[in-house]
């Protein structure tokens, strides 16, 4: 007769000591290395992705370098050395192919930046260049090597630990309480949600160290029999605490305290050269994978004109895998090698990265790349920036407000109000108040049309609130009947962009949705409805408060021009680009004037009945038959609407005789309770 046999709690939580049971953790533990390096460099950017590999990874290269030191100096230096010579051919690999590659299609902004990238991956202060000297220029092809910051924290965390094992590790004790204490700081610090603190050591040295501990607190107790034991304990009570309580920090911090023990106790009792050899082999993939996967990505989304957002990163995998095999391949060619100094070769290998690029900045991006025809297009890039930055008011009726004052000294007699086309031109407002000689008042914000009794709804994501722009023009139009020496007012705005007109723009963009502020239901097809009824009303408030008011028309629009784009086609790889526009330089009066006929004919209405003053802006770039984006040897244009710094200086004269008019008109005031 069969027994049946016994399943008691106690047996669930009793490990088995022996070879085959750590091979079957450290498995485990291998794939969990693998998921954190493609979370790392393929699940960036979200929070909850980018901590739980950040920690994973950390607490291994912790307890992998504490390993190393409790063996002795010389295996420590030889271990890292090797470590060092498989980044940095691996970097160099991939730095030679985006060479290669930028030379072809890269704009001399991008190609700085990428020698700028080199400069800090052969230091190892990717993470420190982000934090304190970040490169935002919204570039297609920048952050090509962004994802080596996790790799510097960890090489800076490893000199953290290195120097602390040399100075304390005659005493035990006295190390493992000056590494608690560490942690402990480090890991309270985390709390704080700022990249000085999660992308450098003061808030990522805690993972590390909690790695480090268990290795160190072997020597001193008998805890190597009980380690995977602990680990899953650890693991088990931190999953229970994240499903009880959420990704609190003190649950990641008993995950991870749990995965080092767990590491710890997978290691093998018996010194195994050949296993050795092959876990190096095997790291040197996972290493020259991470460090293509990401530039791959980014190279494959930055050649996709296009705009799609899906992407097939099953297609990618067959090229990062090539180009990973490729540059270990070199790497095991060159460490193979007898007789050959590595630490020579690791040097030899950052300062050739090093110096192309120190190369890469110094020659800005070796522009002489491209045509003669191309170099207006560059130059208009380059100046693509907002020309006045304007001081904020602190008291008065404009205070909260951004406010440039342009012109001679004195009290304003011209307000200039606007959004981002007033932005671009601001640099021809100074020029024209200068020659003018009339002191004005200019306010611009992005998005933000110029006009009362309209509220704004942006597209989700978006940086900014609807109700700043509804605010400012509520502030702007209170603040009116205060500013007594001001006589009049100029509107200043990207019309076709409010107005909803269709196939203006070469890249199509998020709009902004406006609608009444009487409490009706926003509706979409009535767009352009609110528009005109809100400019009604407004030049209306305008006009009963005696003031003259001025809209400046909007500048003829250009919809198949990029200078970016116009830039980029000229370039020897642009066939490389998937969706590459036509670009065209020139467009008929007759096109032009169709295409803003809605503009043009709303605010020539309110013209004919006297309530405003419609300042043609066209004569500065069309001919009788034709508009031009190019009017000398830079472009005028920098997106289809946009003008760049030469485009708004050259509208100087006629923004200059319209604020003179200011100077001949004679307001009259009403009460302000009127």
């Amino acid at each position: 007769m069969s027994t049946r046999s016994t399943l008691r709690v106690s047996d669930v939580f009793v490990l088995k000591d022996s070879e085959s049971a750590r091979s079957e953790i450290r498995q485990f533990l291998l794939a969990l290395a693998c998921l954190a390096f493609v979370l790392a460099a393929l699940g960036a950017g979200q929070v909850g992705a980018d901590a739980f590999a950040k920690d994973i990874i950390l607490v291994f290269c912790g307890a992998w370098c504490a390993n190393q030191l409790i063996r002795g100096t010389d295996i420590f230096k030889s271990q890292i050395i090797c470590v060092l010579q498989a980044y940095f051919i691996g970097v160099l690999c991939c730095a030679v192919l985006l060479f290669g590659v930028g030379w072809m299609v890269f704009l001399p902004q991008e190609y700085e930046n990428l020698g700028h990238a080199l400069l800090l991956a052969a230091t190892f202060t990717t993470n420190v260049g982000q934090v304190f000297f970040p490169v935002e220029t919204g570039m297609r092809f920048d952050g090509l090597f962004d994802h080596l910051w996790l790799l510097a924290l960890i090489a800076q965390c490893g000199v953290i630990l290195s120097v602390l094992f040399w100075l304390f590790s005659a005493n035990s004790l006295r190390l493992l309480f000056v590494l608690g204490s560490i942690s402990i700081v480090s890991l309270i610090l985390t709390l704080i949600d700022a990249p000085m603190v999660q992308q450098l050591p003061i808030g990522g040295l805690w993972a590390f160290l909690f790695g480090a501990l268990p290795f160190i607190i072997t020597h001193r107790f008998r805890v190597l029999e009980f380690a995977a034991l602990i680990g899953v304990i650890n693991i088990l009570a931190g999953v229970l605490a994240i499903s009880a309580f959420g990704d609190t920090l003190v649950s990641r911090a008993i995950v991870a305290l749990g995965l080092s023990f767990l590491y710890l106790g997978s290691r093998s009792r018996t010194s195994q050269p050949e296993m050795t050899d092959l876990r190096r082999r095997w790291f040197g993939m996972v290493l020259h994978t991470f460090l293509w996967a990401v530039p791959l990505l980014k190279l494959n989304t930055a050649l996709s004109i296009s705009g799609h957002e899906k992407l097939d990163l099953v297609l990618l995998v067959i090229p990062c895998l090539l180009f990973a095999i490729f540059s270990w391949s070199v790497w095991q060619h060159i460490e193979q090698r007898t007789g050959t100094n590595k630490l020579v070769i690791s040097g030899a290998v950052a300062t050739v990265l090093f110096v192309n690029g120190m190369i890469s900045l110094m020659t800005h991006g070796l522009q002489w790349r491209f045509p003669d025809g191309a170099q207006a297009y560059l130059h208009a890039l380059h100046s693509d920036a907002p020309s006045t930055r304007c001081p904020r008011e602190t008291d008065g009726p404009l205070a909260g407000l951004e406010v440039c004052r342009l012109g001679p000294d004195g009290p304003p007699k011209v307000l200039v109000w606007g959004d981002h086309q007033l932005d671009a031109i601001s640099i021809g407002y100074a020029e024209a108040a200068r020659r003018a000689a009339v002191p004005t008042l200019l306010i611009a914000r992005t998005d933000c049309v110029p006009l009362g009794d309209l509220q704004s709804r942006f597209p989700a994501g978006s940086s900014v609130s609807g109700q700043e722009c509804d605010r400012q023009s509520a502030q702007v139009l209170q603040a009116l009947p205060h500013l007594t020496s001001v006589r009049q007012v100029t509107l200043v705005a990207d019309w076709a962009y409010y107005l909803d007109v269709p196939k203006i723009e070469l890249f199509t963009e998020a709009k902004v949705r406006i609608g009444p502020l009487d409490g009706s239901p926003m509706d979409i097809s009535r767009q352009a409805d609110y528009v005109e009824s809100a400019a009604k009303n407004t030049l209306q408030t305008l006009s009963d408060r005696g003031v003259r008011v001025s809209v400046l028309r909007q500048v003829p629009s250009h919809p198949s021009f990029d200078a970016e784009m116009a830039a980029r086609s000229s370039l020897p790889g642009a066939g490389l680009y998937m969706g590459m526009p036509k670009i065209s330089t020139t467009v008929a009066v007759s096109d032009v004037t169709q295409r803003h006929a809605t503009m043009d004919d709303l605010f020539r209405s309110f013209a004919a009945t006297g309530q405003m003053t419609y300042v043609d802006t066209w004569g500065a770039f069309c001919s009788s038959t034709r508009c031009d984006v190019r009017g000398g040897l830079s472009s005028d244009y920098i997106t289809s609407t946009r003008l760049s710094p030469s485009g708004a200086l050259s509208l100087a004269k006629i923004l200059a005789d319209d604020l003179k008019r200011a100077t001949t008109h004679a307001p009259y005031r009403r009460n302000l309770d009127s």
